[in-house]
């Protein structure tokens, strides 16, 4: 949860700079950017490789202690401790997403005009629950590729680079691209929303791009549940050999 500390103090200290608050009208302005940062970088670039490392650990438990057989002898099923792994999963997004929106808000207090807290609050829960429902596709390879800690963090970091990247593309790649890449959905949604509840100046020319708060939902619930069920398949296949 220390990681949640990494972006929120440096970028207020950034945003205090003459350089960058003389671009501002008023200290509102200057916190919603802010806030925005912070949630863009702290949660949609950072949490998908701590989701990673965090998995990397759950999955790799019973390979590294060879107790894939001993876990048969009690009444508890494969299904059931990928469940358990995944719960783990989303308690750790939603944390460290809140983390980060708590810490924003109060080094935003410091340099700017605090505003909307409990929907920033709210908007923080959506964002780990999303975000970490968009990071299940890199479980799958976690699992899949069960190689060292080092290979499963390359791979979180492959994976949030992609992600940023795709992002900066978002003008050019075909609406359904970026609707099926979960991270830059998610980054999408949050723009939106931002938008709609006046925390975010506008979204410009990617209006059209923007999905609903339900087609988020749905089309991450597609995603997370074909990731689970593939990773639920390789776990047994793991446990039988």
């Amino acid at each position: 949860m220390f990681s949640a500390f990494l972006f929120p103090i440096p970028l207020a200290v950034v945003m205090t700079m003459p350089q960058a608050a003389g671009q501002y009208d008023s200290k509102t302005e200057i916190f919603n950017d802010y806030f925005q940062l912070v949630m863009g970088y702290g949660v949609e670039l950072l949490l998908p490789c701590m989701i990673g490392v965090i998995a990397a650990m759950l999955f790799f438990m019973e390979r590294d202690n060879d107790t894939f057989k001993n876990l048969r002898t009690i009444p508890i099923t494969s299904s059931q401790m990928i469940f358990a792994k995944i719960i783990t999963l989303f308690f750790f997004g939603i944390i460290f997403s809140l983390t980060s929106a708590l810490i924003a808000i109060l080094c935003g207090g410091l340099i700017a005009e605090v505003n909307h807290i409990a929907y920033r609050l709210f908007f923080a829960l959506e964002m780990g629950i999303f975000t970490t429902a968009g990071t299940l596709p890199l479980v799958v390879l976690v699992v899949f590729f069960s190689k060292t800690y080092i290979f499963s963090v390359l791979l979180c970091v492959f994976y949030s680079v992609l992600s940023m990247t795709a992002e900066s593309s978002f003008g050019a790649l075909p609406k359904a691209v970026c609707w099926l890449m979960p991270i830059p959905l998610t980054t999408l949604w949050s723009a939106g929303d931002l938008t709609a509840h006046g925390a975010m100046d506008s979204v410009g020319m990617l209006e059209y791009l923007i999905p609903t708060t339900f087609q988020t939902i749905i089309i991450l619930a597609v995603i997370a549940l074909f990731s689970v069920m593939v990773i639920d398949y390789m776990y047994k296949r793991r446990g039988d050999e």
